[in-house]
């Protein structure tokens, strides 16, 4: 073959390649969109209709029993933050036959969708197939619930249909604190509009809920079929359907809310049930986009199909809230307001999954509102979506803030919102390094994320994201010209990573400690562990573990009063966040992820302490996962993320626990964390600097996969699509970049003095990298060297 050809020929094979691989990317996006079947077995579990105005709770049978701990017994209905609008709605039928009517009481079948919620219910009456829809319009105040009803019989039917809806308009958790009280809510019919309306008597709080369909008639007060409680009202709209035989009749009801005014939510309710197909329709594109970006297909299918119900459940919590914006909620039911930990873990996955907009958002208003609270660079911990901060912050919140803001930057590369927030970074490494570090040893104290009792110490991650905050707040110093500044916060960083992993680290476990201070920090610890658990003892277990922390009291007090050094008292999972972050040289770290994987974890990783060995999280795991990915350990990687797989649909379709595997939440931010963030970052190995239009692709493939493919990897204003393939010979990398003027970069470990072949071309490797050029490059490396 004349070799003015052969490079054009490998870019053909090279696109033809990549081209069956979209195909086969395109294959599986759909699946989602046919649902998740609970198959009738999670009913009392509780499930989100969700949208970033409005969102329902409820249970999988269809009804609204109370639910949560937060506004106790109150995070379940029909909410629009700050405001609950409704307890609960029922639905009653009733042919001739049976004037009376018959409630759809328990549904047989829950189904999960990217976009909504349906219930199937069987054998309500005869010959009718009943089905109830819902879902929630993007950036709409205001919820769609629709009932359809095919007729199986051979005769035309007449059916009477009753919604049924209790109002609780009333307040979001600490309103109290801000001087709002919830008042009995007025009820009342609007016959120029055909809709209920209900407003709280001395607030402006307002609900309007109609139909689609002629009213026959409408009740005020009407008795519901459930014990209620509160100040709320029941109203109750008739409709009549004719359906003729084997067709089927869709009915619409809709819920629209305002803090404006009572005008605005009848407005809103008119356009809501108008326009009905067309929001729904926008609602699935909005979720087909999102499956877009980084959009993956792995040889292993369940992690495949979890990363992509991962980015769904986060869109899931994303929040608009009036008079702030965009963030993105911690986790539902019981925390859908603003978290500082939970972001700063979350954005780092959602990021990677190419949502660039909500992490910078979400980041701007966690500054804005810790400037207000706080004003002296410290990030809050919580914020009700009422505006009242519970907590002002944990200690490793405004490190990890740092760590989430450079991280933000690197894959975006945008200068006015870091320029934006960078003074307040400066105040926080500040406030980190001089308020919280007392004694002046670098340690900061305070909480950090194990809010244990008595755990108020100088903590391995607080020290450990504070040095990495400190490496952050370093480069974006030098960004701006700050270089002295730079070279102070980078000489910290150096000084701090040294005492982590000579204070903290216990030579004779191999593993760190959790906090690092005196002897009688360590007894005050102990005691505070003990007092705790003796409070809450209920079996043999509990008493195992009182009996340990007596130990570790008697332990501790027979040591020199002047003892000073790390300390493992509680064993809690973050001892991992130095192998988390690499800051671990790599002998101590192997060693330290052995030790927790065979002592520390549970069925499904990391206990969040292995003293106590009863509770495992979603963040642990994904932390475990980074850890090991962090030193090169894929196949160790992909274990910790398959045990966080594992727990897919336990309690809801299509979604993981906070607590794994059935407890807690049952969707929460941060679990995209340990699967985007692995996956994106290091089983592909994209590592972005989009400010300057770098990006290193350092992929690791498991030890079992024969090829991944990642395609519109979002880095800046940049797209690429990765193609990896392995076969017994040769690994094959092909790489396509949107753009061609991006300076990009191929690192194959081991490959230096071996030959491969770039866009045909045989080239002899002078070290581990490879310089890619224009938009589409292949390599192809003979593995049997």
């Amino acid at each position: 073959m004349n070799k003015f050809y052969l490079p054009i020929y490998f870019l053909i094979i090279c696109f033809f390649t990549f081209c069956q691989s979209k195909n086969e990317l395109d294959k599986y996006s759909n699946q989602y969109f046919e649902g998740l079947s609970n198959n009738g077995e999670t009913k009392l579990k509780p499930y989100i209709t969700a949208g970033d105005k409005m969102y329902i709770i409820g249970t999988q049978d269809g009804l609204f029993p109370d639910i949560g701990g937060h506004v106790r017994g109150e995070m379940g209905g029909v909410w629009m933050h700050p405001i609950k609008l409704a307890d609960a709605f029922w639905t009653k039928i009733a042919l001739d036959s049976i004037s009376q009517g018959i409630w759809l009481k328990e549904a047989d079948e829950y189904i999960t969708y990217p976009h909504g919620s349906k219930f199937i219910y069987n054998n309500i009456l005869s010959n009718l197939e009943v089905t109830r829809f819902q879902f929630v319009p993007n950036q709409t105040k205001g919820v769609i619930i629709s009932y359809s009803i095919k007729n199986n019989s051979l005769e035309k039917i007449e059916i009477m249909m009753d919604f049924i809806l209790r109002t609780d308009i009333s307040p979001v958790w600490l309103s109290k604190e801000k001087g709002l009280i919830d008042y009995p809510d007025q009820l009342s019919w609007d016959s120029s509009n055909n809709i209920f309306t209900a407003s709280d008597s001395l607030n402006a709080w307002h609900i309007a809920w109609g139909t689609n369909k002629p009213v026959l008639s409408y009740v005020e007060d009407y008795e519901v079929p459930a014990e209620t409680a509160g100040q709320g009202k029941n109203g109750l709209i008739s409709v009549e359907i004719k359906i003729m035989p084997g067709e089927e009749e869709t009915i619409s009801f809709g819920i629209s809310g305002s803090t404006n005014s009572l005008n605005d939510a009848i407005t809103s309710n008119k356009e809501l049930l108008e326009i009905i197909d067309k929001n729904l329709e926008d609602k699935k594109t909005s979720f087909k986009e999102l499956l877009e970006k980084s959009k993956i297909s792995i040889p292993d299918k369940e992690l495949e199909t979890t990363y992509n119900w991962v980015k769904i459940n986060t869109r899931w919590l994303e929040m608009n809230l009036d008079g702030y914006g965009r963030f993105l909620g911690a986790g539902a039911i019981e925390y859908p307001w603003l978290f500082g930990c939970d972001n700063s873990y979350a954005l780092q996955g959602v990021l990677a999954s190419g949502d660039f907009n909500l992490a910078k958002s979400t980041l701007k208003i966690l500054k804005d509102v810790s400037a207000e609270v706080n004003g002296n660079g410290r990030i809050i911990h919580e914020m009700s979506t009422n505006g009242v901060v519970y907590n002002r912050g944990n200690t490793q919140e405004t490190a990890h803030f740092i760590i989430a803001v450079w991280k933000a930057f690197m894959w975006t590369g945008d200068i006015d919102f870091l320029s934006n927030i960078y003074p307040y970074v400066k105040l926080g490494i500040e406030w980190l390094t001089v308020n919280q570090d007392v004694n002046s040893n670098l340690f900061p104290e305070g909480y950090g994320i194990m809010e244990v009792r008595g755990l108020n110490a100088e903590l391995i991650d607080v020290a450990v994201y504070t040095q990495q905050a400190l490496v952050a707040a370093s480069e974006m110093a030098k960004l701006f010209d700050e270089n002295e500044l730079s070279q102070d916060y980078f000489s910290k960083s150096e000084i701090l990573k040294e005492k982590i992993n000579t204070e903290f680290w216990n030579d004779d476990l191999d593993i760190y400690g959790d906090f690092y201070g005196t002897r009688d920090q360590a007894i005050s610890v102990a005691k505070g562990a003990l007092e705790q658990f003796e409070l809450s003892a209920k079996n043999e277990e509990s008493g195992k573990i009182i009996d340990f922390y007596k130990s570790l009291v008697d332990e501790f007090t027979k040591l020199p009063k002047n003892t000073t050094k790390g300390w493992l008292t509680n064993k809690n999972w973050v001892i991992n966040t130095p192998m988390e972050t690499g800051i671990t040289p790599n002998d101590k770290a192997i060693k330290s992820l052995d030790k927790i994987r065979a002592e520390h974890c549970g069925e499904y990783g990391p206990y969040l302490s292995a003293v106590e060995r009863d509770r495992m999280m979603t963040i642990s795991t994904g932390v475990q996962a980074m850890s090991e990915a962090q030193y090169g350990r894929t196949d160790e990687c992909i274990w910790y993320m398959n045990k966080i797989s594992e727990t897919l649909s336990r309690t809801l379709p299509g979604s993981i626990n906070e607590m794994m595997p059935d407890y807690g939440c049952p969707v929460q931010a941060w679990t995209i964390y340990g699967i985007a963030t692995p996956l994106v970052t290091h089983i592909f190995g994209v590592k972005p600097d989009a400010y300057n239009k770098t990006v290193i692709i350092e992929p690791h493939l498991p030890s079992d996969w024969n090829y991944a493919t990642i395609e519109n990897q979002k880095v800046g204003l940049n797209s690429y699509d990765i193609n990896i393939k392995r076969d017994y010979s040769k690994i094959h990398y092909i790489v396509n970049s949107e753009q061609s003027d991006w300076n990009n970069k191929l690192i194959v470990k081991g490959l230096k003095g071996n030959e491969y072949t770039l866009n045909g071309q045989k080239v002899v490797a002078l070290n581990d990298e490879i310089q890619l050029t224009g938009t589409l490059n292949t390599v192809i490396i003979n593995t049997t060297n």
